[in-house]
């Protein structure tokens, strides 16, 4: 069973890393998770709410800020520039694929949440977590929203 799983688990994952090579259409939703990295990154936690060098201001509630905050540790390995409030649309190759990883790395908890709903049905669901996760991650309407508009609903969802 958990061979099962592992394989539709890589397939899904492998289907949406594929994606990572395509550039595809990105939203403006690129450049709204690029400005909030930024400004949870190199500012204050007074100035968050504040900031309006872009006209896309942090105005998602504080869990989702400090999500971004964590998310721009790990961007600053990327590429640091992208952190930079006055880099306006800046869209590097590095952030462009940092950015698709977040996405994909949000939908791990996804993943989870599957996982451990079918679980507590104390293996009466068990068999069903195959399909259940093919369904899920192979899901277009995650597979477009979430990977082309840099959107962390799949996270959501498995939360």
């Amino acid at each position: 069973m958990l061979r099962k799983t592992a394989c539709v688990v890589a397939l899904a994952l492998a289907l949406r890393v594929g994606l990572l090579r395509l550039d595809l259409y990105r939203s403006t939703d690129f450049e709204v998770h690029r400005n909030w990295l930024a400004i949870t990154h190199s500012l204050p936690l007074s100035h968050w709410y504040i900031e309006a060098t872009s006209h896309w201001t942090l105005d998602y509630p504080p869990v989702f800020a400090y999500f971004e905050c964590l998310l721009s540790q790990a961007a600053a390995f990327a590429d640091s520039a992208m952190l930079q409030v006055q880099n306006l649309e800046y869209a590097s190759h590095a952030t462009v694929i940092f950015q698709r990883l977040s996405v994909i790395a949000g939908d791990l908890v996804l993943v989870f949440g599957v996982v451990r709903s079918c679980s507590i049905a104390q293996g009466k669901l068990q068999h069903v977590v195959p399909l259940a996760l093919t369904l899920v991650l192979l899901n277009p309407a995650l597979l477009i929203v979430d990977h082309i508009h840099f959107q962390y609903n799949g996270m959501l969802l498995g939360v």
